[in-house]
């Protein structure tokens, strides 16, 4: 993948390319003896970015310039104060560069408190929304200007990759014996070492053999990252993921049309014109652009946390060929048109993408804060884009949380049953989940139970499903009549078993009978639910979740059934 990083890096080498940054600088202008002079406000401009000595990355730590993002005012001013601390460390000095530097923080010492009170006052000037800045000024010039701050800059920048190093080895990157060679590779951040788990060898001074990285590979791993960052760093629901192109020819040629693509503003502008389907909850998206290209090129997935200083990999796919991307929009496109509904001379669009997942794998409880099923989600994710086989047992015990949570909200389960069965339509198209098939009679619903695939492929399932439609029919005839829905209380919150679904027929039926309401078209679904209860025997190889699953889709599909039985009567 670091290869990959560094071939975009050569492609990219020329290019100026920085993320677009706005907001305010907050800047302690000092005087000409260093003293404090006052805390001034202006706009953060982009072009001045080099005079700033800004670095994107300055928020993982190890900060090559006293500038950084402000949070809370009173720990980004340490930081600040940090910074000057180690600058003054720095061998390479001379006394009075050191002296310079000690003068600086003895000022911001002297005046830290009314610093952080000034710091505050003038960060509630500047709109909550806009970025904020904190930074020094020497007598109005930027930090870029000072002599002895850029002397800092530039020693700090060069003694990052010195740890860990080692001299006359082989770099990993381009294979050829170069002076200078370190672990540390300043670009992706998911490596350490100071756990000896870590370590080749466990022993510290070994860590360069981790990563072995040279200068010139570093310089071009940075540019490739840059750019990666820049254009093809996306959201996917309350995560990112970066898009890291590869070629799988000697021929970068159509690399090289897709970065000229992206790093045109028009081009890109077009691009996301054309691209009309979407998969993922970024308008950015692009991956439908790749469905385009010939396998001659391959996408790695890199999702990314990042803690603190460090960046923690959640997942790598690799070498998504554009032609498993076809079959993934391919059956997107296929969900997509197996759900329309129509309404009313209006047809209603279900539009299938990886939300319709998430709903299912964000989080174990409602009240919790973070997205504990992450590990989960992005599991089935790995499982779409490489062709991976999915439990769908495994799969109905998380549909059903769900569903069971929103059954008492009055309809509006309705829609999560539907998310459901499209999320196991379109892993049923993409051929990840395996259905046991059993050869039965043809039914008189035989076309819409083929239509929806192999998952009503077991006397069972559609037994229990048919069951479902026949009591989503007593509930719309209950909520006819009396406004509410009593018979739900019969229905356990969606945790019948067995034995629940086999005496549960009888009941609806008999309250059907009591509405009066027990017409044909019902008795043509109870004869043949019954049916396949019966055929499917006793024990059935079903978990509750799964015969729960079924039912629910049968609360879901009602309408559909009704179409069918009571368009055949007239």
């Amino acid at each position: 993948m670091l290869y990959d990083v560094v071939k975009i890096g050569i492609l990219t080498e020329s290019e100026n390319i920085t993320k677009s940054i706005g907001g305010y600088l907050i800047a302690i202008n000092l005087n000409e003896d260093y003293s404090f002079n006052s805390i001034d406000i202006e706009q953060f401009q982009e072009k001045l970015i080099g005079r700033y000595l800004y670095r994107e990355d300055a928020t993982k730590g190890n900060k090559t310039a006293p500038i950084a993002p402000l949070t809370q005012p009173e720990k980004t001013f340490e930081k600040i104060s940090r910074w000057f601390n180690t600058a003054i460390e720095q061998e390479e000095l001379s006394l009075n560069e050191k002296s310079v530097l000690q003068n600086i923080l003895e000022t911001l010492g002297k005046n830290k408190e009314n610093l952080i009170t000034s710091i505050e006052q003038k960060s509630k000037e500047i709109p909550k929304k806009e970025s904020k800045f904190l930074t020094i000024k020497l007598q109005d010039k930027y930090l870029g200007d000072d002599e002895v701050i850029r002397k800092v800059y530039q020693i700090i920048e060069k003694n990052k990759p010195k740890k860990s190093a080692t001299k006359d080895q082989v770099c990993s990157i381009c294979g050829q014996t170069k002076e200078n060679i370190s672990a540390r590779t300043n670009v992706y951040n998911f490596d350490t070492d100071d756990k000896p788990g870590f370590i080749t060898g466990f022993n510290q001074e070994n860590y360069w053999k981790n990563i072995p990285v040279c200068d010139e590979c570093r310089a071009l791993m940075k540019k490739g990252r840059d750019f990666i960052d820049n254009k093809l760093t996306f959201k996917f629901y309350g995560l990112k993921y970066q898009l890291i192109i590869k070629s799988l020819s000697e021929n970068d040629e159509v690399l090289r049309e897709i970065i000229d693509i992206l790093k045109d503003s028009q081009k890109i502008i077009s691009l996301k014109n054309n691209v009309i389907k979407k998969i993922t909850n970024d308008e950015n998206e692009i991956l439908e652009f790749f469905t385009e290209k010939a396998d001659s090129i391959a996408l790695n997935l890199l999702f990314l946390q990042t803690q603190q200083s460090a960046e923690r990999i959640l997942l790598l796919i690799e070498d998504v060929l554009p032609s498993r991307l076809r079959k993934i929009f391919e059956a997107k496109s296929y969900v997509d048109k197996l759900y329309e509904t129509q309404q009313e001379d209006q047809k209603i669009h279900f539009v299938f993408t990886f939300g319709k997942i998430r709903t299912f794998f964000s989080k174990s409880d409602e009240g919790k804060r973070n997205h504990d099923l992450d590990k989960y989600f992005l599991e089935i994710v790995d499982a779409v884009f490489l062709g991976k086989k999915i439990d769908f047992s495994f799969l109905a015990k998380f549909y059903m949380q769900v569903i069971r949570r929103e059954f008492t909200n009055d309809g509006y389960y309705l829609f999560r049953i539907n998310d459901a069965m499209m999320c196991t339509s379109f892993f049923e198209k993409l051929q990840l989940i395996d259905f046991e098939e059993v050869h039965m009679e043809k039914s008189s619903f035989e076309e819409f139970f083929t239509k929806y695939g192999k998952s009503f492929s077991k006397p069972e399932r559609r037994g229990i499903f048919l069951l479902g439609i026949l009591t989503q029919m007593l509930l719309n005839k209950q909520y006819t009549e009396r406004s509410s829905k009593p018979f739900m209380k019969k229905l356990k919150n969606l945790k019948m078993n067995e034995i629940d679904i086999k005496g549960l027929l009888a009941e609806v039926q008999n309250k059907l009978e009591e509405y009066d309401s027990f017409d044909k078209g019902k008795r043509q679904i109870a004869e043949e639910a019954s049916k396949y209860l019966l055929e499917a025997g006793d024990n059935w190889k079903m978990s509750v979740d799964e015969i729960n699953y079924y039912f629910a889709c049968g609360l879901n599909l009602a309408d559909k059934i009704a179409e069918i039985v009571y368009a055949k009567q007239k």
